[in-house]
């Protein structure tokens, strides 16, 4: 599996957060509310590093230094190409593959400079 930031979501995730080489970009999958695994809303949140467990997998990420965790228990559910994008006409990251879109309006919890969402 790989994720591939495009220059637009790497200029609004630097605005919102001062990512360091200990920080990491996990998709969370929540499906709380949702019903069914598959159902569920992908958003981003950025986690040091240390708080990545055995349960999370590491993504091949482009470009460095960027990384990229999701949960392997839903690791299934996505692509093996992953691409988070930033849509202008939305003002929001969005998740998606080649195949598909994943999520047109991907929050981000950043808590390095705020916590309010993009």
């Amino acid at each position: 599996m790989e994720v591939f930031i495009t220059n637009e979501a790497i200029n609004v995730i630097n605005e919102t957060a001062s990512l360091q080489e200990d920080q990491v970009l996990f998709i969370q999958y929540e499906t709380d509310g949702c019903g069914c695994v598959v159902s569920g809303v992908s958003q981003l949140v950025e986690l040091k590093e240390q708080d990545i467990t055995d349960r999370e997998l590491l993504i091949e990420t482009t470009p460095l230094p960027f990384r990229v965790a999701i949960e392997k228990r839903v690791e299934w559910i996505y692509d093996e190409k992953l691409i988070i994008d930033f849509s202008k006409n939305a003002n929001m990251l969005q998740l998606k593959s080649p195949n598909q879109m994943i999520n047109p309006r991907m929050s981000f919890m950043s808590w390095s400079k705020s916590t309010q969402n993009v």
